[in-house]
């Protein structure tokens, strides 16, 4: 993969899971706010988690190419950097997984207040490990450079 693919795919990969965490909140929110279960507000908790699979899904797909031209020299010159990045990877998987089975919980909720309850604490989860996620997604790539 060239340097300006990859360039392009981890800035995509960053804004789509921005844009994720940002639709997240709408069913986050409104299960809080209002008594009855919306059909946007289910079909939003499944965009927000499909967008947030998809992204995850293309960080999986360049980190052969960050592992090869980007981790070695990260590793040497600054190793908390490397292990943030370790640590957003992680927390990048919580997020998605949370999302999913919150709108996985929501879609059979119906009106039943204990499984909303339960599907917006998996939603806020996810939000929370997603925003945790990006911070160490800013910090990481203004330092961590590909540089080839």
């Amino acid at each position: 993969m060239s340097a300006f693919l990859f360039g392009l795919l981890e800035r995509v990969h960053g804004h789509l899971a921005l844009l994720s965490l940002a639709l997240l909140l709408h069913p986050v929110i409104t299960l809080q706010t209002r008594r009855v279960l919306t059909a946007w507000t289910v079909r939003s908790a499944w965009i927000a988690a499909l967008m947030l699979s998809t992204s995850f899904a293309l960080g999986w797909w360049i980190y052969p190419t960050y592992r090869t031209h980007v981790k070695g020299g990260l590793l040497a010159d600054a190793p908390r950097v490397a292990a943030a990045f370790e640590t957003k990877e992680h927390l990048a998987f919580c997020a998605a997984s949370l999302a999913v089975a919150g709108a996985l919980t929501l879609l059979r909720a119906g009106s039943h207040d204990a499984s909303r309850r339960a599907a917006r604490a998996l939603l806020l989860a996810a939000w929370i490990c997603g925003a945790l996620t990006g911070v160490l997604g800013v910090f990481v790539a203004s330092v961590a450079q590909p540089g080839w």
